[in-house]
């Protein structure tokens, strides 16, 4: 019944796929051994207890968005709802947003693991902005109305013209700092599958980086809050083409990660199997990209 009933609502359509032009070549993850009849020795398996869906179609499970705000807060771990907590940036940007009137697109916020590094005022914040491709730094509670109608409500374009000194302030704007970035949801007051998964996918990814001598400024992998699809964890956002790209992974296991790193972050290829959707505008003549709303 499960399936029949995610069949009726459309998940699972090809027609959510993107273009065939980047969708990776089935033969080039042959060396992926997740489809293993018997367990994986060489890499890790997620607990048993975990009970990850392993039949519900995850593709155009992504709501959809264009511009996704990413906090720097150096936990991994956060409030089961990050825009209640109290004197949080999240809560502040979260109640800014409610407070102006609604944009052409969804915003996705969500906290991050980074810490900010580039931020040199008292109580400021660095945040990441796709598909801007930008870090802001200096963010704080007494700027989050300038920072929203600078950066928030912008228009999606990229060509966009830089914000007027004055209305900065203390804000600085950088390119991203990273050429590829890979989220990991990691929320475990969430939802505990998703707490026990990422460090897992995290440590693999590590071994897969190293190996190829990656740096953290060519893949840097961080964890985040919420985003969506717990039961079929492990969930991954990989940004690549500049940030212009926001890939969705779902029921990525620590089989996967290499494939991801080869395939999606240094060939910009999709894997079939795990894609779940796409940020908004991530592909051009993509006529569906989602059957969910918010």
């Amino acid at each position: 019944m499960k399936k029949s009933l995610s069949s009726l609502a459309g998940y699972g359509n090809q027609d959510l796929l993107p273009p065939t032009e980047f969708l990776a070549n089935p033969e080039d993850t042959e060396d992926d051994c997740s489809g293993c009849a018997d367990p994986c020795t060489e890499h890790k398996e997620f607990p048993s207890y975990l009970h990850i869906e392993k039949d519900f179609p995850i593709l155009g499970t992504v709501k959809p968005y264009g511009r996704h705000i990413l906090i720097a807060t150096g936990l991994t771990d956060w409030p089961k709802y990050i825009d209640d907590e109290p004197n949080s940036l999240a809560q502040a940007l979260s109640n800014v947003i409610h407070q102006n009137k609604s944009l052409p697109w969804k915003t996705l916020m969500t906290n991050a693991s980074m810490t900010s590094r580039f931020s040199d005022q008292p109580g400021g914040s660095d945040i990441l902005i796709y598909p801007d491709n930008i870090l802001v730094s200096n963010v704080t509670h007494a700027n989050m109305n300038d920072f929203y109608q600078l950066f928030v409500a912008a228009p999606l374009s990229q060509d966009q013209s830089r914000p007027d000194e004055d209305r900065l302030g203390q804000m600085k704007i950088e390119p991203s700092p990273y050429r590829n970035l890979m989220l990991l949801c990691s929320h475990r007051k969430r939802d505990k599958r998703c707490g026990v998964t990422a460090p897992m996918l995290a440590q693999e990814i590590d071994h897969v980086l190293r190996e190829k001598d990656l740096s953290e400024e060519d893949v840097s992998v961080m964890m985040v809050s919420h985003i969506g699809g717990h039961k079929i964890a492990g969930n991954v956002i990989c940004y690549i083409n500049h940030g212009t790209r926001g890939i969705w992974y779902g029921r990525v296991k620590t089989c996967h990660c290499r494939s991801i790193v080869e395939e999606t972050i240094l060939k910009g290829k999709i894997l079939k199997d795990l894609y779940r959707g796409a940020m908004d505008n991530s592909f051009e003549n993509q006529k569906k990209r989602s059957i969910l709303s918010w």
